[in-house]
């Protein structure tokens, strides 16, 4: 069923006549007569009736005339909905974030984006950088904000910016009085890590390990903020983003280790083909790149 038969059906039903039809939709009376004809076979029915020289819609005429406005009305929501997407002006995205990159870097680009764009739907999932972008191939997010994924899974990844690590140290603890950290300085010391497979833990672990120091104490917590407060009431030494520590916390001192390198590459994980120009999600991956970084497009290695 073509919308402009409707269109027609609905103008003949107003006007009263194919005549005055055609005069309002500018049509010559034949287009007219041939769009009826076309929906009457469409639908298998006959729509008018004639009294004399008096249009009379048949009882399917009255049955479709019930519903004419109510589909077309939605044909032109639809048709808007398709400008605005087409205008970036809405749509859903779905975004994977690590933490804590969502929590202190990411909320207020996205709340400046959803004021621009409030029509857009959003929806923000935090996640390591191993689940994140396995959604992305599962089609459960549009894109990850997170470190380099693994290269099997055929991602191209953008790095935006490195997050440096540091160590949180009691005020009260002996490391918290030397100015330099050397890697050694670790050897004895309880040491509070995130999680297995957290991008922040894999980094610190590589660069340890490459240095002959064991990193695990038994102690995995799972929290940025409760690992900081445990910090904070003196049961470790914290390895931590350096964003999670700023300001320094209560009772603690920052420092780094020294000439040992702490960074993880942070950008946007989404497939080759990237986003489409003009929509929603391209415009936000251009406010990304924009404010949080500036690199060029990569294949994973």
């Amino acid at each position: 069923m073509e919308l402009r038969h409707l269109e027609t059906f609905q103008a003949i039903v107003q006007e009263g006549s194919f005549l005055q039809a055609a005069e309002k939709l500018q049509y010559a009376q034949s287009t007219i007569t041939l769009h009826i004809q076309q929906l009457e076979a469409q639908l298998g029915v006959q729509l008018f009736t004639r009294r004399g020289k008096k249009l009379e819609l048949s009882t399917a005429g009255r049955a479709l005339r019930e519903h004419a406005d109510h589909l077309l009305h939605r044909a032109t929501a639809l048709q808007q909905v398709m400008l605005e997407l087409v205008a970036g002006e809405a749509g859903h995205l779905r975004i994977g974030s690590i933490e804590p990159v969502a929590s202190l870097r990411l909320s207020r680009l996205l709340v400046q984006f959803c004021r621009e764009y409030p029509k857009v739907r959003l929806t923000l999932e935090t996640g390591v950088t191993q689940v994140i972008s396995q959604r992305v191939i599962e089609g459960e997010l549009d894109i990850a904000i997170c470190s380099p994924p693994a290269s099997r899974l055929g991602l191209v990844f953008q790095q935006l910016f490195c997050d440096p690590m540091v160590l949180l140290i009691p005020t009260d603890h002996p490391l918290s009085r030397k100015a330099v950290i050397q890697v050694t300085d670790l050897l004895s010391e309880r040491l509070l890590l995130t999680e297995r497979n957290c991008p922040y833990r894999e980094v610190f672990e590589k660069a340890v390990l490459a240095q002959g120091i064991a990193p695990y104490t038994g102690l995995e917590i799972m929290s940025l903020e409760a690992l900081r407060r445990m910090v904070m009431e003196g049961l470790g030494v914290g390895v931590m983003p350096v964003d999670s520590v700023t300001p320094t916390p209560l009772r603690t001192v920052v420092r780094t280790i020294e000439r040992l390198s702490l960074e993880l590459p942070v950008g946007i994980a989404q497939f080759p083909e990237g986003s489409i120009p003009g929509l929603a999600l391209d415009r936000l991956v251009q406010k990304l790149r924009n404010e949080l970084g500036n690199s060029s497009l990569l294949p994973v290695q």
